[in-house]
């Protein structure tokens, strides 16, 4: 047991040389009484001096719950062996002793430690310990090597190495498999393997791996092709994402990666178009026979029409006949090719204006019909709201704008900014005609009934001998179409 006086000694000589010192050290005796800490050691473990010294180390820093304390106490001791017979220092790279927290809950730390002895008395007076706190650095080595574990296993053995010059082909078994191959069927080289690359894709390849192996190590490559195995119609469709590094056992520059089989996701997607193509063609057909009894449910009140004497029928008639051939002529615009969600409604009144300006033209009149529009996204319903709108106030612009050789002029405008849109619809008014146009009321109740629907606002007055009606509307967002087609989802 070495005196108090060779003890002070010591303490005083780690003080001078360790105080300011930014290296954590710790003296302890061979008893493992804990006998000077530096503050570098104080703020690395969270404990003061006057906590721990004067105490046996495993008093002071007490094992965790886990078995990894048992292991500290025996390269503790085991160091303390070492040194009664060498002054050869200790380095422990690498040492798990868990420290319990403000809580007095136990986490994982480790250290690397460096440790040498300090003779007097004839013998091992005191042992120097350096520590690091490399807890970080371990944990963050664990997560590597689990993920590259898990990467390993998920790849099914599918990584590979290839040197162009020597055309060496190192890989797993599931890349042989993936080709068709037997085990060892194929070889060391990658020939048998561009054998079965469908020629089309093989231009692209090769363009590939000229880039990347012509930019060198850092390089990344990335390549999709199809494989055509011997005896089976079935394409495997393949996915490489690689780089160029030099292999550390040989010294050559080699690609190195991994193959993924996207077989099952490619038929997959094959399957999802082929059902997306038969849906696109059955929405053409049903809406082809939807316009198709539309138009025979007009032609059907035409025949009535015709053969009435009553004006006031035959205008019923020819009315509700023109909303009918109006819903048929929206119809087909919005869902003639495959049917949409959002529709451009500019584009649509384009269409449809000159549509239903013909229809007059037809009855013997002549109108001429501007249409200015501004592009104008809506959801398919409003678009289709908006156009059926449009028909009752063009056909009360008709109406009312006519002239007595049957002609009218008549102007549409829609425009929009971000949150609303405006239509716009202005005639030419011939007073004298109002008396002999019989008005069955209907329009206005059905345009105040499409305002209502689509949350808008109708004013109309005439000026200078104009009648301008205008129709502004909010624009709804992605959002709020959602919210209507499931409120559930409202937050």
């Amino acid at each position: 047991m070495m005196s108090k006086a060779l003890t002070h000694r010591i303490v005083e000589a780690a003080a001078l040389l360790y105080g300011s010192s930014t290296s954590p050290m710790l003296v302890y005796a061979p008893d493992l009484t804990l006998l000077y800490a530096n503050a570098a050691y104080e703020r690395m473990t969270g404990r003061s001096a006057g906590d721990i010294l004067g105490r046996h180390m495993f008093d002071a820093f007490p094992p965790g719950p886990g078995g990894d304390g048992a292991n500290a106490k025996a390269v503790i001791a085991d160091t303390v062996a070492q040194m009664q017979a060498s002054d050869t220092p200790v380095i422990v790279p690498e040492l798990q002793h868990d420290l319990s927290n403000d809580e007095g809950e136990f986490e994982d730390r480790f250290w690397s430690v460096v440790q040498w002895p300090v003779r007097g008395d004839g013998g091992l007076a005191a042992i120097i310990q350096q520590s690091e706190d490399i807890t970080e650095k371990v944990r963050q080595r664990r997560l590597t090597d689990m993920v590259r574990k898990s990467a390993e296993a998920v790849s099914d053995l599918s990584f590979f190495s290839y040197d162009p010059d020597t055309d060496r082909f190192d890989r797993g078994a599931g890349v042989d498999a993936m080709f068709g191959f037997a085990a060892d069927e194929a070889g060391p080289v990658a020939a048998p393997f561009f054998d079965r690359i469908v020629p089309e894709d093989l231009p692209a390849v090769y363009a590939e791996l000229d880039r990347a192996f012509g930019l060198g190590p850092g390089t990344s490559a990335s390549y999709d092709y199809r494989v055509a195995v011997p005896g089976s119609a079935r394409l495997r469709y393949v996915r490489v994402r690689a780089g160029i590094a030099r292999d550390p056992a040989d010294g050559r520059i080699k690609l190195f990666g991994a193959f993924v089989d996207m077989t099952d996701i490619e038929e997959a997607r094959a399957r999802m178009q082929e059902l997306s193509d038969r849906n696109a063609a059955l929405v053409v057909e049903s809406n082809h026979r939807i316009k198709n009894s539309l138009a025979i449910a007009s032609a059907m009140l035409c025949c009535p029409m015709d053969a009435s004497e009553d004006p006031a029928v035959k205008q019923a008639l020819r009315a509700a006949a023109t909303r009918i051939m109006a819903i048929s002529d929206v119809h087909g615009e919005l869902f003639g090719d495959t049917g949409v969600e959002w529709v451009d409604a500019g584009r649509l009144l384009e269409r449809f204006v000159p549509s239903f300006a013909r229809t007059v033209d037809g009855e013997g009149g002549s109108c001429r019909m501007t249409v200015r529009a501004q592009r104008t996204p809506l959801p398919s319903r409003y678009a289709v709201t908006m156009a059926l709108m449009l028909n009752e106030l063009l056909t009360n612009a008709v109406k009312y704008g006519m002239n007595s050789s049957g002609g009218c002029d008549v102007s549409v405008e829609l425009c929009s900014g971000i949150e609303s849109a405006r239509l716009v619809v202005e005639n030419a008014v011939r007073g004298r005609q109002f008396a002999q146009i019989i008005s069955e009321g209907v329009g206005s109740e059905l345009v105040q009934a499409f305002a209502a629907q689509l949350g808008g606002t109708i004013t109309a007055g005439e000026t200078a001998g104009t009648f301008r009606v205008e129709f502004t509307f909010p624009i709804p967002d992605e959002h709020e179409i959602a919210r209507e087609a499931d409120p559930h989802t409202a937050r």
